[in-house]
């Protein structure tokens, strides 16, 4: 597809994320309406407004059929890729049904909804043991992404560095003033974990020029 992925078959790198991955989302496909038998559709990645990868696929009542080129890294010759892929269909409580994706990795077969091209083939998240982003962060970073996602709800810049956002139109004096104190609380959280970590810095410096010394 331009590029399900690099790298030769499964990629078993812990330090990639969800995020940083083609993926492909059965619920989006169906909303779209590009589950139906008989079905012939192109799926494209964008970044910076420029697409980077594309993929074809034909549909099944029971699967659907990808269809790529892949490459496992720079200066390698492309492969043409034929990946089936069984779709199985569940009930909704309130009528209708609701599809998933069969994992065809090797002894999976888990139901997900979304798959991942890291590598080869498109594959769930266990195949390829990929966390999700926030798994990645600490208890600092975490408290940065409260005071960003506060910001951004107010319609402000999720730069701390800048002033914080007047209250929008329509919002409860109440709610603004909670969600005032809620971020000044991650702030604060997060500026300790930092004045923490420029200690252990200074700390594992000291250390070295005395064992340099």
């Amino acid at each position: 597809m331009g590029g399900a992925g690099s790298g030769s078959g499964y990629r078993w790198d812990k330090k990639t994320t969800t995020e940083g991955c083609h993926s492909l989302d059965v619920r989006r496909l169906n909303r779209e309406g590009l589950l139906k038998p008989g079905c012939w559709f192109s799926w494209c990645w964008w970044r910076s407004e420029q697409k980077v990868a594309s993929i074809s696929a034909f549909v099944h009542r029971d699967k659907v059929v990808l269809s790529y080129r892949h490459r496992s890294g720079p200066g390698s010759e492309w492969e043409e890729v034929m990946e089936p892929v069984a779709l199985e269909w569940t009930p909704c409580n309130f009528g209708g049904e609701r599809p998933w994706f069969i994992c065809p990795g090797v002894a999976c077969g888990r139901r997900v909804a979304i798959l991942y091209g890291q590598g080869k083939y498109f594959l769930c998240r266990h195949c390829y043991d990929l966390r999700y982003e926030s798994q990645r962060e600490d208890k600092n970073d975490r408290a940065l992404r409260r005071a960003q996602k506060i910001r951004k709800r107010l319609g402000g810049s999720a730069n701390t560095m800048e002033p914080f956002p007047e209250r929008p139109k329509g919002m409860h004096h109440d709610t603004y003033m909670r969600l005032f104190w809620e971020h000044h609380e991650a702030e604060m959280e997060h500026l300790a974990g930092m004045q923490e970590r420029l200690v252990n810095m200074r700390e594992g410096l000291g250390k070295l020029e005395k064992r340099v010394g």
